[in-house]
Parts: structure tokens; sequence; C-alpha cells
């Protein structure tokens, strides 16, 4: 792998190499322009560097970051190319990751609960973007470390990150090869590993995180990923109160829930896991005790800051509350004439499960030993109660009862002494909201967005796939049966003429029926030959010669020989022969596969917020090793289909729809109104149809416009309401244009506005 320590991109030095992964590093790093401030840099090195697939892979993981703003979410400085190194820039979170912190110490239950809220608001802001992380795991939790404080909690990592779409095939999901399953397997949900992503995949991933962070182990761990897998989809779900009893069994049943085999048997919702979650850390009632005792020596029990001991719970202690042992945190040196130890002891109602029950505490750990101080001589309680009454009531006088006789000691707009002379007068700008729904449209003829014609550009994207298949041939050709022939020689042995009728039957020695085809007259001693067939069809007829030798006719006058054998005789057969359905059941049964693998072809090539308009237009052809009614057993038959797709750009479309209601508000509001909310679609556009190439779009969007008020416009309000009611400036300020409400706070003690313009402060606020 190629090393960059030393060397720069675009803005920043490489220092070190904090972290290498199977397709890049992470490195430590200094921004130039930003006076040498540590950030991290992560790259793609090596064969991947090069590779189409991931460098667009990590220019969406860039895209991705750069829309999210989280304060858990780890930002994005910059993303940039140098030399054809792709690089990502980030903050150094110099706390390292979760997976390093659990190494080191386990926390306890108030650690655990601030940093997984803190995840939780992290994912489920994700969710509410339509992005599933699909990569949560430890190792992708940042934290940075703080005094007497939980660490502050980064989820980092988008680069496998899954837009949630409607009628996405994709992902609902098919089975595909482990191999290329995306995610990691010790956290992968069971139908994450057939390739069906959903926000409950990080559902169950935030259950393996919250087992993790509870017991400092994983659900599931082998050296095998397959064996992993394995245990993810068949294994029981373990508990993390089998490993540390002191862990309540209500957050044992959110890690079950949470990692439940079946996505609908889990929480459907960040926000359901997190009630959850709180509702387990409420647990039972518990009142934690200090107290002060003279210093003693530590008892074997004592407990180190991040250990967890086991306290057995015996039927006889029932009657009275259940104490820890001492528990005392190094501060400086420690000795026997220095401050006594601080000593906790966890109250709560023992609960009995079984005779040997056994109870684990986390107990909270005081940070430092509690310091008796000699306290100072000070006035008698009574007494100070007095002096405070005594002051309160001459206050009160002379502000409460001049005002309720109608009389003022400072004139109505003088603040009482010592309070702020300030008046400040909030004022909310008019807005209005415009929502419409247009009809676009999207083609490959247009280059750029034209709110005139409210067309947009498009393109397609094409696919193709083709499986071959081996069938029986399942047609049935029948031949029929051809009868042997042949000639025999015919001799009058007798003084008369003969009459050899047609059609004479003669009959072989095996039993076969032969026809003479043509009659004739056999004068004395006359020989002649005739041609004859076998009456039955099929190579019985085939006889040797010499086989139908003997007499017929006029009592057997006549002598019969066939000096050659017959031939000819074929039996009846029956071959297989291709038909046309075997063809059609061949396409019929593949069609469906391959427009899918098509279609995820096609997805593959997409951009950015690029989406298929409909379903992609399909070309199939089909071809066979034998034509129909060609004889045969068996026949190959390819399919072949091409895909093409209509693709247009969902961010183009907001666009050119908020251009088109920007003309809207022009048109209605004026020009003294301007956006406040940027105009935005409110449910994913529609296709109504594609036809010619061209993509007709159904959009609903909506957005925000207020009225523009001026710092300078403002400020000549002043003059008039100076020194006045609060009632007349209001009443003056709502009859000003563009003006919703008018708010006016007046300095303590006073009814009326200052007389001093200086004193009065007028600020725009929002709705």
């Amino acid at each position: 792998m190629l090393s960059l320590e030393g060397k720069q991109l675009g803005n920043y030095d490489v220092i070190r190499r904090i972290r290498v992964g199977g397709m890049g590093a992470v490195y430590e790093g200094r921004q130039r322009t930003a006076f040498d401030r540590r950030v991290a840099i992560k790259v793609i090195l090596g064969d991947y560097a090069k590779d189409k697939d991931m460098r667009r892979r990590f220019a969406r993981e860039a895209r991705t970051i750069a829309r999210l703003h989280h304060p858990h979410i780890l930002p994005l400085i910059e993303f940039g190319d140098e030399q054809g190194i792709l690089y990502l820039v980030m903050p150094f979170i110099d706390g390292g990751t979760l997976t390093s912190y659990l190494r080191r110490s386990l926390p306890d239950l108030g650690e655990v609960s601030a940093m997984y809220q803190q995840l939780l608001d992290a994912v489920e802001y994700a969710h509410e973007n339509g992005l599933i992380h699909r990569d949560i795991k430890s190792s992708n939790v940042l934290l940075e470390l703080r005094r007497n404080a939980a660490p502050y909690v980064y989820l980092a990592d988008f680069g496998l990150v899954r837009t949630m779409r409607q009628n996405d095939p994709s992902q609902a999901g098919k089975p595909i090869p482990l191999e290329q399953v995306p995610g990691t397997p010790h956290y992968m949900a069971p139908e994450q590993t057939r390739g069906i992503v959903t926000p409950l995949t990080d559902i169950y991933a935030l259950g393996v995180l919250l087992f993790q962070m509870l017991t400092g182990e994983l659900p599931y761990n082998d050296p095998d990923d397959v064996r992993v897998i394995q245990k993810h989809l068949y294994d029981p779900i373990p508990s993390p109160c089998e490993h540390d009893a002191s862990i309540p069994p209500e957050l044992g049943d959110v890690v079950r829930i949470a990692m439940a085999k079946r996505a609908e048997d889990r929480y459907q919702s960040v926000a359901d896991l997190r009630a959850a979650f709180m509702d387990a850390m409420e647990g039972p009632d518990e009142t934690l005790i200090e107290r002060i005792e003279p210093a003693a020596p530590m008892r074997s029990s004592t407990i180190l800051p991040g250990s967890r001991k086991t306290y057995p719970l015996r039927s006889e202690d029932l009657a009275k509350p259940l104490s820890m042992p001492v528990v005392v945190r190094k501060s400086g040196h420690l000795n026997q004439s220095g401050p006594s130890p601080v000593v906790q002891e966890w109250q709560e109602r023992p609960r009995v499960t079984g005779e040997n029950t056994t109870m684990r505490m986390r107990p909270r750990i005081t940070e430092d030993p509690l310091t008796l101080r000699r306290r100072k001589r000070r006035l008698p309680f009574q007494l100070w109660f007095l002096l405070i009454l005594l002051v309160t009531t001459i206050l009160l006088a002379l502000l409460i009862v001049p005002r309720a006789l109608g009389v003022s000691i400072f004139p109505a707009s003088v603040p009482i002494i010592g309070a702020s002379p300030v008046a400040t007068v909030y004022i909310t700008a008019q807005s209005q909201d415009l929502q419409d729904k247009y009809l676009l449209t999207a083609s490959q003829q247009v280059k750029m967005p034209d709110p005139t014609t409210h067309s947009i550009p498009s393109h397609t994207i094409k696919g193709a796939v083709d499986s071959t298949t081996t069938v029986p041939a399942t047609g049935i050709k029948t031949t029929p049966a051809v009868q042997a022939h042949g000639t025999i020689e015919l001799t009058n042995t007798s003084n008369a003429d003969v009459q050899i009728p047609a059609n004479l039957d003669l009959k072989s020695a095996t039993g076969v029926h032969f026809l003479v085809l043509q009659g004739q007259t056999l004068a004395p001693h006359q020989s002649a030959s005739a041609a004859v067939v076998a009456i039955a069809g099929g190579a019985i007829g085939n006889i040797a010669a010499h086989a139908l030798d003997g007499t017929c006719c006029a009592n057997n006058a006549v002598s019969v020989k066939n000096s050659l054998p017959f031939i000819g005789g074929i039996d009846a057969q029956s071959t297989h022969v291709v038909q046309q359905s075997d063809l059609d059941a061949v396409q019929n049964a593949q069609s469906g596969k391959l427009q899918q693998q098509i279609i995820q072809q096609i997805q593959k090539q997409l951009s950015g917020d690029e989406l298929i308009a409909g379903t992609p237009a399909f070309d199939t052809q089909v071809s066979s090793s034998l034509a129909v009614n060609d004889a045969g057993d068996q026949v190959q038959v390819t399919v072949k289909i091409v895909g093409t797709a209509s693709v247009y750009n969902r961010a183009l479309v907001e666009q050119l729809a908020g251009q088109i209601l920007q003309q809207k508000a022009d048109q209605t509001l004026g020009q003294h109104y301007h956006v406040f909310i940027r105009p935005a679609i409110t449910s994913a556009p529609t296709v109504a149809q594609v036809k010619d190439g061209v993509i007709y779009l159904n959009v609903s969007i909506k957005g925000t416009w207020i009225y523009t008020l001026s710092q300078q416009q403002m400020s000549r309000w002043i003059d008039p309401i100076k020194g006045g009611s609060v009632a007349a400036a209001q009443a003056y300020l709502k009859s000003q244009p563009g003006i919703s409400s008018v708010s006016i706070h007046l300095p303590f003690g006073t009814s009326q506005l200052p007389t001093n313009a200086d004193n009065i402060k007028i600020q725009l606020t929002q709705q």
C-alpha cells in the first residue's frame, strides 16, 4: 500500500497513519489554512483507487455526509482529488473508537445511557433523512472524552449507506452470495445476510452494540465469519444479564427485542427503541447514601473503579437494608492522618428469585474524599430572616403601593433604578405558504432545466444478461411401418394354361402373407416373374431367399420361387422433436429472474439523485440448438434480454418545480416577499407515463415566503412609538405592511415605552 506520511494532499499535511483497512486508510493530518488544525483524512488506495465503482461509492459517501447536519454525526470538512487520490477530511477525534474504549474499561450504566442515547439520536436523524447506515459497529463510533462527563459520541463511516426508496426491488432483497453482502458479520441482522436491508437492519445492529456496551463482549463471536452469520441466523439471543447479574433484566429485554431474528418482532423505529431503553434504565427504586466513617484499612472486598463485584444475599438479610462494602478512590497521598474516606451504601428493597439469590450492583464512586472544614461564626438564622423580610417589605411598598394608588414615584417611562432602560419590540413578519402540483417532462432532447416548458434532461441506461438452459424435447413424431417387397419366379408345370390372379395371397414358411401385385396367364411349361409385397408393414416382411418357395394355383401346377431376399420392410417408429412450447417455457421461467438482474445492473449505474422512471423496457431474444420440429431428446435454449431504463434526476425535478413555484410567488405575493423555507418536494415524484422516450412526472412542491423587512425600515418606526403606551405602539406597528404580530417587553417598573429612541430596540423574529 502506498504510504502517504509526510506528503501533502491539497491543503493538508499527512502526519501519520491511524488505521488501515481492506480498501484504504485513515491518516492524521494538519490543515494548513486553519492554523495546523488536526484533522482525520480518509483515502482509498491500491487497486481500489482506480476502480470506478469504488470511486463513485467514495464520492457518494462524501455527498451523504455533507448533507447531514447533526451534533452526533461526524461532519465533512472537505472532499478532494489529489493526483488521482480521493480523500475525505473530517475533524480529528482523539478519544478513539468505542472498540478501544471498551477494551480499556467497562462503562457504568450512567455512561452507557448517555453514550447510547447520543448514538440513537444520530441513527434516528439518518433514518429521518431516508438513509440506512448498514454498518453500525463499535469501530464506527468515535468518542470525544470529557472531564466528569460521559464521552461525546460521533457516528462515522457512511460508506455503505443505503437510500430508502419506495418500490425498490433491490431493497426488498433477494439471496446473494455471502462474500457480496455489505456490512460487518458480527453486527449483521439475519435478513441482511440475504441482501435485505431496511431501517430495522440498523435497529438490530443497535441491539448488538448495546449488548457490547453492557458486557464488553459481542453476542456472537467466532474467528470464522460464516460461523458468526450462522449464529445470527439460528442461535438463541444471548442475554447480557447472563454475563453480569448487575445488569437490570429490563435492559436484557431491550437487547432481546432489538436483536429479534424476525424484523417484524423488533422495535419498529429508533423512537420505540429509545422509549424502551429509557424505561429499562429507570429500573427499581434505589437510594444512594453517603456518610462519614473513621478511616480504616482497605478490605479485600474493596471495589476498584470500572470493576463489578457480586454479593450473595442470604435469607436472614431480607429483613434489613442491603449495604455495599466500603468504596475508596485514591486522591493524592492517603495515610492514617488524612481525611476520612467516603463510604457509600446502596439501599433497595431486595428481590428473592431463589434460595441462593445473587445481586450485583454498580456503585457510584465518589470522585474525591469529603474534607471537614471549620465553620466560621455566622449571624443567628433568626436575625438573617428578619433582615431579609424587612428589606423585602420596604421594596414591595415602594413598587406596588404607588402603582395601586395610581401615583408613581418615577415617570411611567423611567425604569426602576438598576433595571435595564431598554424596551425590546419583537416583530414577526407575515409569511405565506405556497403549494402546487406540476406536470413535468424529462427528455433526452433537453439539455438544461427549462421553467418555460416545464422540462428537464433525462437519459437512458442499458443492461443486458443471458442464460442458457438444457431441457427435454417434449414433442412426439410417429413414422408408419413400411411394407417389404420382392420378386418371385412362377413356372407352369402343367400342359394347360394357368391363370395367375392379381392379389394372389402367398404365405411364407414363417407365416408372413404376401400379395402378387399383378395377375397374368402362364402357358404350359412357361416361366414368368411377378412383383410381390408383404401384406403387413414392418421388418417382418424382410424374408430370406427361397423363403416363399412352393406351389400354387390349378392344383399346385405352378411352382413358386424367390431367388432373392425381400427387402424394404421398416417397423413403425416414434421420436422426440422440439416444440415451440419447449422454448416458450424456458423464456417464461428465466425472464423474471433475468429482468431483476438487469434492474440491479441499471441501479449500479445510477449516480447521485438519479431515479428510474417506471419499469425498464425489455427486449427478449430466444435461440436454440435445434429448430422447432427437429428430432432430438434435448435442446439447449438461450434467453437474452436487453433492458433500457429512462432515468431522471430528482434534484433537478425539485430545482425546476421550485423555480416554477417561485414564479408563482413573484406573481401572487409581489416583490416584497422572499423565500423563507426553500421549496421542497412534499412526496416522491410519480411517473404518469413514459412515452416515446419522454417521462411525464407529477410533482407536488411546497415552500414558505416571508415579507422582507429591512433594519432601516424598522428603525423608522421608533420615533412614532417612543414615549407611548404599549397598546398605541402595537396598533401603529400592526398597521405597517408585512407585520404579522407585535410583542413589546418594557423595562422593569415602567408602563410606557422610553422617550429616548436609543432605548428602543426592534428585533425581527421568526414564526
